[in-house]
């Protein structure tokens, strides 16, 4: 029976007696907030110096520059993002940490897929303004390129943080806990004042 009424609704509407059935377009649901801001936390953007950078490297590359020319482009001893954070890389970790001297430098070893490292990074940016000239916080991206380093340096949890002083670790932490940082930071500037008086 069901049939035969399925034969007399598509006769009449190919008879031009009866209007076809039209199937109403599938809208996605909207995404709550949190879905939002995760979904814009794990699409990877460049900065607007990051952009200009790749831009002027292939420049240099596409004008033929002086190969020492191209190669200062390309390979800097260490970049920072516009927020302010200067990133290391296996090449300018050690010399970076050498030349800091007495001050204290704050490495925060990421990785590109930690959700944690990248919610916690404009409270670092802050801390590192609130901190500065006393110390200095840095990032390193634990991505294939730094495989190796951030290996031998003991790198087994992303945020994990150490701490430099006079080249060499003095502390270290893990987990994005930014009040614990806070507070082992100034221990560490603090003990510097200390013997200073």
């Amino acid at each position: 029976m069901l049939s035969s009424k399925r034969i007399t609704a598509n006769a009449a509407c190919a008879a031009g007696q009866a209007t076809p059935l039209v199937r109403a377009p599938i809208r996605p649901l909207p995404l709550s907030n949190v879905q939002q801001q995760a979904q814009t936390l794990l699409v990877p953007r460049l900065s607007h110096a990051q952009a200009i950078g790749q831009r002027v490297r292939a420049a240099a590359v596409a004008d033929g520059a002086s190969a020492g020319a191209a190669a200062a482009v390309s390979s800097p001893v260490a970049s920072s993002d516009a927020a302010g954070l200067q990133e290391l890389d296996k090449d300018s970790f050690q010399p970076f940490i050498d030349a800091a001297g007495d001050k204290l430098v704050v490495v925060d070893f990421f990785t590109d897929w930690c959700g944690p490292c990248k919610l916690i990074y404009p409270q670092l940016v802050t801390l590192s303004a609130e901190l500065a000239p006393a110390a200095v916080i840095v990032k390193f991206n634990c991505n294939q390129n730094n495989k190796e380093l951030a290996k031998a340096l003991g790198i087994k949890v992303a945020p994990t943080f150490h701490l430099y002083k006079g080249g060499q670790k003095v502390a270290d932490m893990t987990g994005a806990k930014v009040d614990k940082l806070r507070e082992l930071i100034i221990k560490h500037t603090a003990s510097d004042d200390g013997q200073q008086n």
